[in-house]
């Protein structure tokens, strides 16, 4: 039996079908605990502001990739609500810094603690083999596209991280 050789626009591909399948999946579960109280934007800036605490408006706004008016009215009726505060930075005056209130953090464990569960029952069936080449695969992107990481800066400015 001959095999092809697995291009990298092939990979691409086949990325570019299944990562918008499962954020469909996520955002279905997501939704579902979330509701009826949040929208998922609402829910998305609490799940930033998890991983980032003490993020300015523009950061978060950035991240959902909308406007900084819209992000400061979603922002003002998460503050209402009791799950965001919002303070300025003491050194830069028109910066404003969001973190999660603990009513905030509770609403985000909630949410996703339930669509971890929905994701790991749809794994469940997944031999141990199925989980650790789902888990290498997604090792790998991470590596080449998680934002966060010192390597895109690098990669942004022409370095190469290996």
């Amino acid at each position: 039996m001959v095999t092809q050789a697995l291009t990298p626009t092939q990979c691409a591909a086949d990325l570019m079908t299944t990562v918008p399948a499962v954020t469909r999946f996520l955002r279905a579960g997501i939704r579902r605990y979330g509701k009826p109280h949040l929208s998922l934007s609402q829910l998305r800036v609490l799940y930033f502001l998890r991983r980032r605490s003490q993020s300015s408006l523009s950061e978060v706004a950035d991240y959902l990739d909308v406007t900084r008016p819209t992000m400061s009215a979603m922002v003002e009726r998460l503050v209402q609500r009791g799950l965001i505060d919002r303070i300025s930075d003491p050194n830069e005056r028109r910066r404003i810094i969001l973190t999660l209130t603990p009513a905030g953090e509770a609403e985000m464990t909630r949410v996703y603690d339930a669509t971890l569960q929905t994701v790991a029952d749809r794994l469940a069936d997944l031999s141990e083999a199925q989980l650790q080449q789902v888990q290498a695969g997604l090792a790998i992107l991470s590596d080449l596209f998680d934002e966060g990481l010192d390597g895109n800066r690098a990669e942004a400015q022409g370095v190469s991280r290996e």
